[in-house]
């Protein structure tokens, strides 16, 4: 059940349109059962993002014992963190009485993910870089945090049809919810 070629340039073109604030965004998102199966591909298409942020992150950490096992467990945590969200969300939608946007929420959500890692990435790699730069690139990450936070906003606004403070309540349970389960997983000994 992999998204065609076609279906996730269409997703992608949404996501631009989210960004852009146009209602229209929505008809370029295949909203049901079987495109929120196709949306969990975007977990595959940011993959390469997050290993090079990874990466890089640990490089500027001068971490020099990172193996397999540490790798394995970055990439556990990784789809952990894919699957609960969702399990989480769907069971509050239900719970608010929004259970039939909670695909319209998810799946461009997971779709928005995907040039949000590369931009991430690029910036991530380019610090790297630049160190006697180190403001710039501080800015650089803020500015992609703000997008990111204004994406997510206009995700969780258009696709759950709720005011802009619930809007914000959503995108502040998932960066709460994300630092929780990150520190969690990696404190675990797998």
């Amino acid at each position: 059940m992999l998204p065609t070629i076609s279906q996730i340039a269409m997703a992608l073109h949404g996501v631009w349109l989210i960004a852009c604030r146009k209602p229209i965004s929505e008809v370029h998102f295949d909203i049901s059962k079987e495109g929120f199966w196709k949306s969990l591909f975007a977990a595959v298409l940011v993959l390469p993002a997050n290993i090079l942020i990874t990466f890089f992150s640990r490089i500027s950490l001068s971490e020099t014992d990172y193996g397999l096992h540490q790798a394995l467990q970055d990439l556990l945590i990784y789809s952990i963190t894919w699957l609960v969200y969702p399990l989480l969300i769907i069971n509050g939608c239900i719970f608010f009485d929004k259970r039939e946007r909670a695909l319209a929420y998810l799946v461009p959500y997971n779709w928005a993910s995907v040039p949000l890692g590369y931009i991430l990435a690029a910036v991530t790699i380019a610090s790297g870089h630049a160190s006697n730069s180190s403001s710039l690139m501080s800015f650089l990450l803020t500015i992609v945090y703000a997008v990111a936070i204004f994406l997510f906003f206009e995700v969780a606004r258009q696709g759950l049809k709720i005011s802009k403070l619930a809007a914000i309540g959503v995108v502040t349970f998932d960066f709460i919810l994300s630092i929780f389960l990150m520190s969690m997983l990696e404190s675990l000994k797998l």
